[in-house]
């Protein structure tokens, strides 16, 4: 089953708050629609902004498929900017596992580049996009660094 990378820019979304805060969100589907499937896991990346650094900062499952569809008024809510249109596009729905916090630790851009395995990822090679496929050893490998950082508390 294909793990994804989906990459959330602070300035237009507040990522955070919407992991910490929502069971579930919706996200933009721009590449690979046809392989995304439910209970695919994706980890949501959050990109660098205001000199909080990038990287891993939640675990979720895939519970829709991809289909044309407006975000929800919930979701809406967490756009930076009101004024952005809410058109209908290809996104999906994300059920959020789990997501770090003071005690669980985000997986950050610096400790992805300081693996052979993740910084070969195309989240860090080419970070301009949305949806990033993982190998299936990239998957194991970001897999294996999340749940130690989820079970460090």
């Amino acid at each position: 089953m294909p793990s994804w990378v989906f990459q959330g820019n602070p300035s237009t979304f507040r990522i955070d708050d919407a992991v910490r805060e929502l069971e579930k969100t919706t996200w933009l589907v721009k590449v690979n629609q046809r392989k995304m499937r439910i209970g695919d896991v994706v980890f949501l990346w959050r990109s660098e902004h205001n000199g909080n650094p990038a990287g891993v900062i939640a675990k979720s499952v895939m519970s829709s498929v991809v289909t044309p569809m407006f975000s929800p008024p919930e979701v809406v809510a967490y756009w930076t900017d009101p004024s952005m249109d809410n058109t209908r596009q290809d996104r999906v729905e994300l059920e959020i596992l789990n997501y770090c916090t003071d005690e669980k630790p985000m997986i950050e851009r610096n400790d992805v580049l300081e693996d052979d395995v993740l910084c070969e990822m195309l989240v860090i090679r080419q970070p301009n996009g949305t949806n990033f496929e993982l190998s299936d050893t990239q998957a194991e490998v970001l897999e294996a660094l999340w749940s130690k950082n989820q079970n460090e508390a």
